[in-house]
């Protein structure tokens, strides 16, 4: 089908990756230009990423007008008034925490006041390291699972022992990976997909509307989803793939030169 030239009244953008470059850690001075004139316009701009609310300070000097974070978990609005959220059962929190005794593994937990994990192994912070951010703070999982989480982060590479875990101890969960180093766990059902379908209802905006922005596994139900979905040109094949429009890299104005593409600048 032909998409170019669609009336777009809704963007969602990923940040790592498709906002902010793994290599600079900065968000391009061409898309924050488009995403200021866009909202000019009366755009409604989101983001949807994996990441906590409280780890949004890469984008601290452009405005939008909601966020959908931990990959769907936490929705709210440009002033963080919460639209939707769906912590993990803390039951299925508890069966995490008995199996760790037995079989322990580096596992983040995503609360809306921080990020905790159970060991600071390398590997966790080499993750932090390649998004620019803190590491998490060390803390054992019973006390962490007595508030509510709303994302699991298992940095486990083999990817079948992952599905082990979700099929016998996380049996109300999915995982998506958008670095082969970790994976992010939610409650099943809970996507960019849905994040999206609780902003558009939230706004009164039509997906028929709608365009995202995405690089990687935890965007392929957005980009599937949205009435346009584009593939940043760094993205995986499979992102690609499934695609309406794969743009440039990151680190080349992916996003506004697709924007250009289709006539929104």
């Amino acid at each position: 089908m032909s998409v170019v030239n669609k009336k777009i009244e809704s963007l969602f953008f990923d940040i790592d990756g498709t906002l902010v470059s793994f290599k600079t850690h900065e968000v391009p001075e061409s898309t924050k230009r488009a995403i200021r004139e866009l909202r000019a316009k009366g755009v409604k701009v989101f983001v949807a990423t994996g990441r906590m609310l409280s780890m949004l300070e890469v984008l601290s000097d452009i405005e939008f007008d909601g966020f959908i974070t931990y990959n769907g978990g936490c929705c709210v609005d440009g002033n963080l008034n919460e639209i939707f959220s769906h912590p993990i059962p803390v039951e299925q929190l508890k069966a995490l925490e008995e199996h760790l005794k037995s079989d322990h593994f580096p596992v983040s937990y995503m609360r809306k006041d921080g990020m905790y994990v159970n060991e600071l192994a390398q590997i966790v912070r080499n993750v932090a390291e390649h998004v620019n951010v803190e590491p998490p703070i060390v803390m054992e999982p019973a006390e962490v699972i007595k508030e509510p989480v709303y994302q699991l982060c298992i940095y486990l590479e083999d990817d079948e022992k992952l599905q082990q875990i979700l099929k016998g101890v996380l049996t109300d969960c999915i995982s998506n990976r958008w670095i082969s180093w970790f994976a992010d766990v939610n409650v099943k059902g809970v996507t960019k997909q849905l994040g999206i379908d609780k902003i558009l209802e939230h706004f009164g905006l039509p997906l028929e509307t709608s365009m995202a922005f995405g690089d990687a596994g935890n965007d392929i139900p957005m980009i599937k989803h949205a009435a346009v979905g584009v593939a940043m040109g760094n993205s995986s094949d499979q992102v690609k793939q499934i695609a309406d429009y794969v743009t440039a890299d990151v680190d080349d104005d992916g996003v506004y030169k697709a924007l250009q593409h289709f006539g929104l600048l």
